[in-house]
Protein backbone atom coordinates (compact mmCIF):
# COMPACT_ATOMS: atom_id res chain seq x y z
CA UNK A 1 0.00 0.00 0.00
CA UNK A 2 3.01 2.55 0.90
CA UNK A 3 4.64 1.49 -2.47
CA UNK A 4 1.56 2.32 -3.86
CA UNK A 5 1.65 5.68 -2.45
CA UNK A 6 5.09 6.50 -3.27
CA UNK A 7 4.25 5.32 -6.87
CA UNK A 8 1.31 7.86 -7.44
CA UNK A 9 3.52 10.45 -5.66
CA UNK A 10 6.18 9.80 -7.75
CA UNK A 11 4.45 10.24 -11.15
CA UNK A 12 2.29 13.14 -9.68
CA UNK A 13 5.55 14.60 -9.28
CA UNK A 14 6.99 13.91 -13.02
CA UNK A 15 3.58 15.50 -14.36
CA UNK A 16 4.50 18.65 -12.18
CA UNK A 17 8.03 18.88 -13.28
CA UNK A 18 7.37 18.41 -16.80
CA UNK A 19 4.21 20.62 -16.88
CA UNK A 20 6.34 23.96 -15.59
CA UNK A 21 9.21 22.57 -18.16
CA UNK A 22 6.59 22.73 -21.19
CA UNK A 23 4.81 26.31 -19.38
CA UNK A 24 8.68 27.56 -19.00
CA UNK A 25 9.15 26.82 -22.65
CA UNK A 26 6.13 28.97 -23.81
CA UNK A 27 6.40 31.55 -21.47
CA UNK A 28 10.09 32.03 -23.09
CA UNK A 29 8.76 32.21 -26.68
CA UNK A 30 6.12 35.01 -24.88
CA UNK A 31 8.66 36.93 -23.51
CA UNK A 32 10.93 37.08 -26.98
CA UNK A 33 7.61 37.57 -29.01
CA UNK A 34 6.29 40.26 -27.02
CA UNK A 35 9.77 41.87 -26.27
CA UNK A 36 10.09 42.37 -30.38
CA UNK A 37 6.53 43.55 -30.16
CA UNK A 38 7.49 46.14 -27.28
CA UNK A 39 10.53 47.58 -29.32
CA UNK A 40 8.88 47.83 -32.57
CA UNK A 41 5.91 49.93 -31.19
CA UNK A 42 8.50 52.47 -29.21
CA UNK A 43 10.68 52.62 -32.12
CA UNK A 44 8.89 54.20 -34.96
CA UNK A 45 10.14 55.67 -37.73
CA UNK A 46 9.29 59.09 -36.74
CA UNK A 47 10.49 58.85 -33.79
CA UNK A 48 10.32 57.28 -29.76
CA UNK A 49 6.41 56.38 -28.95
CA UNK A 50 6.08 57.28 -25.24
CA UNK A 51 2.52 57.41 -23.39
CA UNK A 52 2.44 60.16 -20.72
CA UNK A 53 -0.57 60.76 -18.29
CA UNK A 54 -1.72 64.34 -19.05
CA UNK A 55 -4.34 66.86 -17.55
CA UNK A 56 -8.09 64.64 -17.55
CA UNK A 57 -10.00 66.63 -20.82
CA UNK A 58 -12.99 65.69 -22.52
CA UNK A 59 -12.40 63.91 -26.00
CA UNK A 60 -15.10 62.35 -28.60
CA UNK A 61 -14.07 58.87 -30.08
CA UNK A 62 -14.71 56.47 -32.30
CA UNK A 63 -14.51 52.20 -31.37
CA UNK A 64 -13.33 49.70 -33.50
CA UNK A 65 -12.84 51.87 -36.75
CA UNK A 66 -15.55 53.90 -36.76
CA UNK A 67 -17.94 51.18 -35.93
CA UNK A 68 -19.23 53.32 -33.03
CA UNK A 69 -18.63 56.88 -31.43
CA UNK A 70 -18.19 57.68 -27.87
CA UNK A 71 -17.55 60.42 -25.65
CA UNK A 72 -15.11 60.16 -22.79
CA UNK A 73 -12.51 61.89 -20.52
CA UNK A 74 -9.01 61.34 -21.92
CA UNK A 75 -6.31 60.59 -18.69
CA UNK A 76 -2.99 59.19 -20.97
CA UNK A 77 -1.64 60.19 -24.01
CA UNK A 78 0.42 58.44 -27.04
CA UNK A 79 2.76 60.59 -28.03
CA UNK A 80 5.75 60.19 -30.77
CA UNK A 81 8.72 62.05 -29.84
CA UNK A 82 11.48 62.69 -33.18
CA UNK A 83 15.14 63.89 -32.56
CA UNK A 84 15.56 62.11 -28.98
CA UNK A 85 19.01 62.47 -27.86
CA UNK A 86 21.01 59.08 -28.13
CA UNK A 87 21.72 58.49 -25.05
CA UNK A 88 18.09 58.39 -23.72
CA UNK A 89 17.40 56.18 -26.67
CA UNK A 90 20.57 53.54 -25.73
CA UNK A 91 18.27 53.74 -22.16
CA UNK A 92 15.10 52.94 -23.27
CA UNK A 93 16.13 50.10 -25.86
CA UNK A 94 18.24 48.98 -22.28
CA UNK A 95 15.51 49.05 -20.45
CA UNK A 96 13.59 46.52 -22.97
CA UNK A 97 16.46 43.76 -23.27
CA UNK A 98 16.93 44.46 -19.40
CA UNK A 99 13.40 43.29 -18.42
CA UNK A 100 13.26 40.55 -21.13
CA UNK A 101 16.60 38.98 -19.77
CA UNK A 102 15.62 39.11 -16.15
CA UNK A 103 12.11 37.48 -17.22
CA UNK A 104 14.12 34.84 -19.54
CA UNK A 105 16.79 34.22 -16.41
CA UNK A 106 13.70 33.94 -13.90
CA UNK A 107 12.17 31.08 -16.32
CA UNK A 108 15.28 29.52 -16.92
CA UNK A 109 15.83 28.90 -13.16
CA UNK A 110 12.61 27.68 -12.73
CA UNK A 111 12.65 25.06 -15.29
CA UNK A 112 16.40 24.41 -14.19
CA UNK A 113 14.59 23.56 -10.17
CA UNK A 114 11.85 21.43 -12.64
CA UNK A 115 14.44 19.31 -13.62
CA UNK A 116 15.90 18.89 -10.61
CA UNK A 117 12.79 17.77 -9.49
CA UNK A 118 13.02 15.14 -12.04
CA UNK A 119 16.18 14.09 -11.50
CA UNK A 120 14.93 13.52 -7.85
CA UNK A 121 17.66 16.22 -6.70
CA UNK A 122 15.59 18.66 -5.38
CA UNK A 123 18.25 19.81 -1.95
CA UNK A 124 21.36 20.10 -3.43
CA UNK A 125 23.21 23.65 -3.38
CA UNK A 126 22.07 24.02 -7.23
CA UNK A 127 18.64 24.57 -6.21
CA UNK A 128 19.13 26.84 -3.92
CA UNK A 129 21.91 29.07 -6.97
CA UNK A 130 18.40 28.53 -8.77
CA UNK A 131 16.41 30.88 -6.30
CA UNK A 132 19.01 33.29 -5.88
CA UNK A 133 18.80 33.32 -9.41
CA UNK A 134 15.13 34.27 -9.79
CA UNK A 135 15.32 36.37 -6.42
CA UNK A 136 18.62 38.69 -7.83
CA UNK A 137 16.47 38.43 -11.83
CA UNK A 138 13.37 40.53 -10.02
CA UNK A 139 14.79 42.79 -7.90
CA UNK A 140 17.74 43.66 -10.17
CA UNK A 141 15.75 43.18 -13.32
CA UNK A 142 12.95 45.56 -11.26
CA UNK A 143 15.60 47.94 -10.70
CA UNK A 144 17.32 48.42 -14.10
CA UNK A 145 13.95 48.95 -15.92
CA UNK A 146 13.24 51.66 -13.79
CA UNK A 147 16.39 53.37 -13.77
CA UNK A 148 16.60 53.40 -17.95
CA UNK A 149 12.60 54.05 -18.37
CA UNK A 150 13.46 57.29 -16.09
CA UNK A 151 16.21 58.26 -17.98
CA UNK A 152 14.28 57.69 -21.23
CA UNK A 153 11.14 59.40 -20.48
CA UNK A 154 13.43 62.19 -19.80
CA UNK A 155 14.74 62.52 -23.07
CA UNK A 156 11.53 61.75 -24.81
CA UNK A 157 10.06 65.15 -22.69
CA UNK A 158 12.94 67.27 -23.31
CA UNK A 159 12.55 66.42 -27.22
CA UNK A 160 9.25 67.48 -27.36
CA UNK A 161 10.16 70.58 -25.32
CA UNK A 162 8.39 69.28 -21.62
CA UNK A 163 11.52 69.26 -19.87
CA UNK A 164 9.76 71.38 -16.75
CA UNK A 165 7.55 68.49 -16.57
CA UNK A 166 8.07 66.90 -13.17
CA UNK A 167 9.53 63.21 -12.78
CA UNK A 168 7.28 60.76 -12.36
CA UNK A 169 10.48 58.74 -10.08
CA UNK A 170 7.53 58.35 -7.08
CA UNK A 171 4.81 56.73 -8.46
CA UNK A 172 7.15 54.83 -10.32
CA UNK A 173 9.07 53.49 -7.73
CA UNK A 174 5.96 52.28 -5.91
CA UNK A 175 4.75 50.80 -9.24
CA UNK A 176 7.74 48.68 -8.83
CA UNK A 177 7.52 47.70 -4.86
CA UNK A 178 6.12 44.41 -5.57
CA UNK A 179 8.22 43.24 -7.64
CA UNK A 180 11.36 43.88 -4.86
CA UNK A 181 8.97 42.51 -2.60
CA UNK A 182 8.78 39.36 -4.19
CA UNK A 183 12.49 39.11 -5.32
CA UNK A 184 13.38 39.14 -1.85
CA UNK A 185 10.61 36.62 -0.64
CA UNK A 186 12.60 34.12 -3.14
CA UNK A 187 15.87 34.69 -1.31
CA UNK A 188 14.18 33.78 2.20
CA UNK A 189 13.04 30.47 -0.21
CA UNK A 190 16.77 30.45 -1.67
CA UNK A 191 17.81 30.35 2.34
CA UNK A 192 15.36 27.94 3.34
CA UNK A 193 16.84 25.56 0.67
CA UNK A 194 20.67 25.75 1.52
CA UNK A 195 18.94 24.96 5.21
CA UNK A 196 17.02 21.77 3.73
CA UNK A 197 20.16 20.95 1.81
CA UNK A 198 22.29 21.17 4.45
CA UNK A 199 19.79 18.56 6.85
CA UNK A 200 19.48 16.34 3.60
CA UNK A 201 23.83 15.80 4.14
CA UNK A 202 23.64 15.24 7.33
CA UNK A 203 20.95 13.13 7.18
CA UNK A 204 22.55 11.12 4.02
CA UNK A 205 25.84 10.86 5.83
CA UNK A 206 23.39 9.21 9.16
CA UNK A 207 22.58 6.55 6.58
Amino acid sequence: MAEQRDAASTRSETADAVTVIVIGVLAAVVVIVATVLRATDVFRPDGIAWTFAVDQAPVAATLDSGAASVDGLITQALVIAPGVNAVSVTAIALSIAAGAIAALLVIAAVVFVAFSLLRGRIFVPATARAFDVIGWSIVLGAAAVLFFDTLGRNGVLAAIGAENVGADFGTQFWTFAPAWAAGVSVGIVARAFRRGTRLQRETDLLV
